[in-house]
């Protein structure tokens, strides 16, 4: 009995070193590391009914349940080692620079993290001058005294943020960063709410003015709604959205789908939107789509280049006129994704990242395989320069083409007159 007391007594001087008296853990407590450098010795609950997707659940036994967002969760680490096989271990040990070091160096093995600090910083208490616990806790020795790594770091200007050290500079463009990435994930959760909600509600919660909509942190929300909805006239509303939202991102957008869109009703819907804040600087985007591994990107793109009606697409289309692609037999088992059947649905995503700008010369570099090529006569591109050419019909001549436009467009060289000599 008085053996079981002792193991009890020594049991709450460990407890109590550190700082655990009134903090019993769940007996499926993990270590919670926080991005801010914190840690908390919780469960996390995986079929939680108040955390939304980007948060998470914690539940502290003897405190409650705390719901924080993703971000702010660093890692989370199960201990080899349960809350009573420690105290357990650690009750054999007794209060001095060797046991407790020993100690230290167990929980180190175990990763158990916060106990080992504690149990290394108390080997300090007892002998400052303790080299293995002052090095494993980060202290180098400067001008005779012990410099913890605070210390160093703050002297050469860092701060801790965020669990890391870095300029303030640094923290303030995380800061902004993380500021930014919220606005993009209100304006997703409040069009998910808005588009839940309609038709089922009389008064609905959310309200959204798309005639209005002019957020550009609500363009990818706009397009997450847009590849799940199957209303097409919903569909059109989003995409007028966001032809009016004056953002790269979302003009890029809308220009690649005028090309890529395999559904033709959405494709037309997108070039009608390019159409409506179309400038010069457009001709080179779509110029590049004509040297597409892709015949049907090629067309597209010519298509494009027509409507948007600027003669300086005439020079790209000329070169265009007839171009080299893969032979039908040759190209059976090869990705095209025009080749694809049209969706319901807008398809937000388009063709594979790795062959959305492939040209045929670096389509056929990256591929040990053996292809036929052959020449095509590019009829879609035929029609666009006959369209910028007002009728004119070079054929598949693309100098006649370009002899055409520099005589039509190209500006002339001023006529010089030299002073006679009187």
């Amino acid at each position: 009995m008085s053996q079981e007391r002792g193991r009890l007594h020594r049991s709450a001087i460990i407890a109590s070193l550190l700082g655990l008296i009134g903090l019993p853990l769940c007996a499926h407590a993990q270590v919670v590391q926080l991005a801010n450098g914190g840690q908390v010795e919780a469960a996390v609950k995986h079929d939680s009914e108040v955390a939304a997707g980007d948060q998470v659940e914690l539940v502290v036994e003897g405190v409650g349940s705390v719901v924080l967002a993703s971000h702010q969760v660093h890692d989370v680490v199960s201990p080899k080692v349960s809350e009573d096989e420690y105290f357990d271990y650690a009750a054999n040990f007794t209060d001095t620079v060797g046991d407790q070091w020993k100690l230290a160096k167990w929980c180190q093995h175990q990763e158990l993290l916060l106990p080992f600090e504690r149990h290394a910083r108390r080997v300090l208490e007892l002998d400052p001058n303790y080299l293995p616990a002052r090095k494993a806790l980060g202290y180098e020795r400067r001008d005779g005294r012990w410099v913890s790594r605070e210390e160093i770091m703050t002297g050469r200007g860092y701060i801790r943020f965020e669990g890391r050290w870095m300029t303030m500079q640094q923290a303030a463009l995380q800061v902004a960063q993380e500021q930014q990435k919220q606005k993009l994930i209100d304006w997703k959760l409040r069009l998910h709410r808005w588009r839940q909600q309609l038709g089922r509600s009389s008064a609905p919660e959310v309200q959204i003015d798309f005639d209005a909509l002019d957020d550009p942190d609500a363009i990818p929300g706009l397009i997450q709604l847009l590849g799940d909805e199957f209303d097409q006239d919903l569909a059109f509303a989003y995409l007028e959205a966001l032809g009016r939202i004056n953002s790269p991102a979302a003009r890029t957008f809308l220009m690649e789908n005028a090309v890529f869109q395999n559904n033709p009703i959405y494709r037309e819907k997108c070039l009608q939107e390019v159409l409506a804040q179309r400038s010069p600087q457009m001709v080179e985007f779509f110029a590049n789509h004509l040297k597409s591994y892709d015949n049907n990107i090629v067309n597209r793109a010519a298509y494009v280049l027509a409507q948007l009606d600027y003669p300086t697409a005439v020079f790209p289309l000329a070169g265009a006129l007839q171009t080299q692609h893969l032979a039908s037999h040759s190209s059976r088992y090869t990705y095209f994704y025009t080749s694809l059947a049209p969706e319901k649905r807008f398809d937000v995503d388009g063709p594979k990242s790795s062959y959305r700008m492939l040209t045929l010369p670096e389509f056929l570099a990256r591929s040990r395989n053996a292809y036929d090529l052959v020449r095509v006569q590019n009829q879609g591109v035929h029609l666009a320069l006959i369209k910028l050419c007002d009728g004119q019909d070079f054929g598949y001549n693309p100098d006649a083409w370009k002899e055409w436009y520099q005589q039509s467009h190209a500006p002339k060289s001023p006529t010089i007159r030299l002073a006679r000599e009187e």
